[in-house]
């Protein structure tokens, strides 16, 4: 199950990238805190020597593990999923990044290079001002090349921090996406069939906080979302990076539940409602889409009717009442299971969760068969 843990967002692994001052400043202070082992025999000069060696060592070693630490802490690009790819593209340019990590690794084997030229020189003097002297400016030279990766770090960290908010979806998990119009009850209707308390995070290119949620629907475990300010309005308003972050969803939606709303609440009029639910259904082809008519606990049986023939809708619902969300949730469980069967992406989880379902219970592993 290592594979389904490792689909998660991979960039909250990230723990830490220091900004360049405090590289320098951390490795000043241990160069500085240094104690090389001097032999007795040894004559002043060799002794400073060995000093002035072990400094440049601490002083390189630091800056360089603190730089490597920035490249192998940022996930490989080419081995996460297509949905992370799609958003770390849009919120720091892959290209740009890739970039910058090459940048900061060459810097660090500069850092080597320098290091193994500066105690050279230090073997060719037994000056003790000259060797202080080689040691000042093998730090110069540290220094100078760490600066120059200031503000690709600075760019690395803002936006590390902008992709270590996006919710910690599970890409091996079937996901259910609930779209329509603002106010249609999206976020509540992920409340409603959630099973424990959903979370509240951020998501880029939003203004609002998204709600994620879990549902077992038998043996599988289902993500059911809401995305705020993204699958709400009609996509001829929207902006290239918007329109970008849409596209992105398409690798995480498996199913997606459209609601609609007739009541005198409705953000938007009937007919806006289906022009969005068009661009949805163009932009998502191949993924199903359940019709969902909301709140007709504040509509007669007269407009319900009606807006059932308008919208096509397939489930009349009120998150008021729980009993009427019984016939949606039976229809989601039987999609959630069909998806996991014939879709090639839940191939290698489908084979798991299979095994699991016949493993025996405790009771029948307890079971003496000798009786």
């Amino acid at each position: 199950m290592n594979e389904f843990h490792q689909s998660r967002n991979p960039f909250r692994r990230v723990k830490y990238i220091p900004p360049t001052k405090d590289i320098i400043s951390n490795a000043f202070e241990r160069s500085s805190a240094a104690r090389a082992k001097t032999r007795k025999r040894q004559t002043r000069e060799e002794k400073i020597a060995t000093i002035e060696k072990e400094r440049i060592v601490v002083l390189a070693t630091n800056m360089v593990e603190k730089l490597d630490s920035i490249v192998n802490q940022f996930p490989w690009i080419n081995d996460i999923h297509p949905f992370y790819i799609e958003l770390c593209d849009l919120i720091g340019n892959i290209d740009r990044i890739r970039k910058i990590l090459g940048r900061i690794d060459g810097i660090s084997n500069q850092i080597r290079e320098i290091e193994r030229g500066q105690l050279i020189k230090l073997n060719q003097t037994d000056h003790p001002i000259e060797m202080a002297k080689i040691r000042k400016e093998a730090g110069g030279r540290f220094v100078s090349l760490v600066r120059k990766a200031q503000g690709d770090v600075k760019f690395l960290i803002k936006t590390i921090m902008k992709l270590k908010s996006v919710p910690d979806f599970n890409t091996a998990y079937p996901t259910i996406v609930v779209a329509g119009a603002p106010n249609v009850g999206k976020s509540s209707l992920v409340v409603a069939i959630s099973s424990g308390t959903p979370e509240i995070g951020e998501y880029p290119f939003t203004t609002k906080q998204i709600v994620f949620g879990h549902r077992d629907f038998g043996f599988i475990k289902t993500q059911i979302v809401d995305t705020p300010g993204l699958l709400d309005r009609p996509f001829n308003e929207r902006n290239l990076i918007e329109r970008q972050s849409i596209a992105s969803i398409r690798y995480i939606a498996d199913i997606i539940v459209f609601m609609f709303d007739a009541s005198k609440d409705a953000a938007i009029t009937p007919k806006e409602q289906l022009n969005l639910l068009e661009d949805i259904s163009k932009e998502f082809r191949d993924t199903p889409t359940i019709r969902v008519l909301n709140k007709i606990d504040i509509m007669s049986e007269n407009q319900i009717l009606k807006a059932k023939e308008a919208f096509s809708s397939q489930f009349q619902i009120s998150l008021k009442k729980a009993d009427d969300l019984g016939d949606l949730v039976t229809k989601l469980d039987e999609i959630v299971n069909e998806t996991i069967k014939t879709k090639e992406k839940f191939k290698e989880f489908y084979k798991v969760s299979i095994s699991d379902e016949f493993l025996p219970s405790k009771e029948e592993e307890d079971y003496d068969y000798n009786l």
